[in-house]
């Protein structure tokens, strides 16, 4: 290990909120050097310094950086493949800027991460990005993704008594509790909350779960395995999953970025289909899934970049949530 090494380690460690430089000096190499590795570290553009007070500086990886770093955008998404057209464009934007892909398990620690600053943007659930965006204030809601999308995956039989896992505060479960409503058993099944859908698959597998909500290409692995699948878009229709949103100070020091990937992100999503083979390889290298099971996970998606006010309001009255002051998070030129 080097001191470039250790230090890399240590802010990991220390995730969004950082490290002072001086911490850094406990660490078994003499100033000198740390402040060598310090500088070759940020000249590369892994970490990102900022001065707090006199001589006093406060360290952060700039993939964990709880705010936007200038000429760099970090798009989030989350284990899917409803987010194509995204990430053709956050290839295509490779060849002018810096762009970062960075994929988590959990919706809610993506959101999370878009409403503190972590990502700049992100494809997250919408429900989950209207609720940051009303309590945090830092989140608008910029464009679509993608529409159906997801089911429910019973191993057995679908009745009363059954342990249902989902994610929370989520599409799946807002999709979810409709179906069990519609099928007379929203209050007589157990719902468990799962942070990620590999753990959630594996109680599945495994037999402490009898069923879950969950999207593709989970969707389509179960079913190959033998699990009866309901997809809700055959009894909901067309409804939004996930949304693209930003941060608001991502646009302050960034507009020419941001202005650039909505562009292009509506020319990709109007050409998905010339450049589907493109975005398949780009998840196959992602995501590790078969490409096989991408492609045919495609069809379970509408993809768009439109999103009416309408279908948001739907979307927010299936959660049980009336918002009066829409406009205000919304980022009309996306739309």
């Amino acid at each position: 290990m080097s001191a470039k090494d250790d230090i890399l380690t240590y802010l990991r460690s220390r995730g969004h909120e950082g490290a002072l430089q001086s911490e850094l000096y406990n660490l078994r190499y003499s100033r000198s050097t740390i402040s060598e590795a310090l500088d070759f570290l940020e000249k590369e553009k892994l970490i990102v310094r900022r001065e707090i007070g006199k001589k006093a500086y406060r360290i952060w990886l700039i993939d964990e950086a709880p705010f936007p770093v200038k000429d760099i955008v970090r798009l989030g998404i989350l284990r899917a493949v409803e987010y194509p057209h995204a990430l053709l464009t956050a290839q295509d934007l490779k060849e002018k800027y810096d762009v970062r892909v960075l994929v988590y398990n959990s919706a809610l620690e993506l959101t999370n991460a878009l409403a503190l600053g972590k990502v700049d943007l992100a494809c997250s659930p919408l429900i989950t990005q209207i609720l940051y965006g009303l309590l945090m204030r830092s989140v608008k809601i910029v464009a679509g993704c993608g529409f159906g999308g997801s089911g429910l995956v019973v191993r057995k039989e679908l009745k009363e008594g059954i342990k249902i896992g989902s994610s929370e505060l989520s599409t799946m479960e807002t999709m979810l509790k409709l179906f069990l409503e519609r099928k007379g058993l929203i209050e007589k099944v157990n719902v468990i909350y799962f942070k990620n859908p590999e753990s959630m698959m594996g109680s599945l597998l495994s037999g402490e779960i009898d069923a879950l909500s969950i999207w593709e290409p989970y969707l389509t692995l179960l079913e190959r395995r033998g699990f009866k699948i309901y997809r809700y878009k055959n009894y909901f229709g067309n409804y939004p999953c996930c949304s693209l949103g930003v941060n608001l100070g991502f646009l302050e020091i960034n507009r020419e970025i941001f202005d650039d990937f909505v562009r292009r992100y509506r020319e990709n999503t109007e050409r998905l289909g010339e450049r589907k083979e493109e975005a398949i390889k780009i998840m196959q290298s992602l995501f590790g899934f078969e490409r096989d099971l991408i492609e045919h996970s495609f069809e379970g998606y509408v993809y768009d970049y439109k999103l009416e006010k309408e279908k948001i309001n739907e979307a927010l009255a299936r959660f049980g949530l009336k918002v009066f002051n829409l406009d205000k998070l919304i980022l009309t030129q996306g739309l």
